[in-house]
Parts: structure tokens; sequence; C-alpha cells
């Protein structure tokens, strides 16, 4: 069996910019090492919602922050990582929004929590003294069937 690949850590500025060049190198890692399309898709579903948020919401006003993401791929899985600085943003408690009457009474945004979660095998998060800290983990590929 061939080894996993090496994980890949990067660290970058909370800064919208910032995460696409991320989110484009995460890509670039997980299609050399092979993943399942629909891997690649719950991760990169991931970093735009949850670093997203994080940039959108977590540090406010204030600019500076920074953001840290690790990828670990196992055999059956990938780990995402995330670490910032910014406020406290627990994703795992956030609640299911209420599911509209209609497409036309459904707001925009405010599901994208809810999308990682339900594409995740596993979440965690925990508040470090140095800031949040989440935890995501997906299949490695597509459940068949």
């Amino acid at each position: 069996m061939k080894p996993a690949p090496a994980p890949l850590s990067l660290d970058f500025p909370a800064e919208a910019n910032s995460l696409v060049a991320a989110r484009e190198s995460v890509r670039r890692h997980l299609e050399e090492a092979r993943l399942d399309e629909t891997a690649v898709y719950a991760v990169d579903l991931a970093l735009e919602e949850l670093v997203g948020n994080t940039i959108r919401y977590g540090y406010g006003a204030q600019s500076g922050g920074s953001i840290r993401v690790e990828v670990s791929i196992a055999r059956d899985s990938v780990r995402v990582s995330i670490s910032d600085d910014g406020g406290p943003f627990d994703p795992t408690r956030q609640p299911e929004p209420e599911r509209p009457r209609d497409l036309e009474s459904a707001p925009v945004g405010g599901r994208g929590v809810s999308m990682v979660r339900r594409l995740a095998r596993a979440m965690h998060y925990r508040r470090r003294p140095e800031g949040n800290w989440t935890e995501v983990e997906v299949p490695r590929a597509a459940p068949s069937g």
C-alpha cells in the first residue's frame, strides 16, 4: 500500500484573497494524492465556509489576524484543522437553520456550517488560549452503494 502524503500546513493572513490562494493549494494537494472528487469538494466547502466565516465575522473590524490550516490524509479520511486568533466561534453548536416555507422566502446565506456538518464524518471545536481550533474529518472516498 502506498504511504499517505505528508500533511500540508498553510499559514496566511485572515483576508479573502489569502483564503482563495489557500483553497487552491489544498485542492492541488488533494488532487495530487488522487482523492475522490467528493472528498476534495467536502474539504473545499469546509475551508470556504469555516475560514470564510472566520474572516468575515471572527475578526470584526480588526485586521491583522492569522489563520493556520493543516490537512492530513489518512487511509480512509481527510482531516482539516483550522486555527485562528479571532473571536470565539464554535461551529459545532450552531443551530440548524429553519427550513423555509418556499424558495421565495428562503434567506440567502446561513446554511454553510450545516452543509459542512452533513458532509463531515466528525467535527470538533476547542477554544484555546491562543484562539479557535476546529477540526473537520471527511471520508476519503464517496460511500459506495
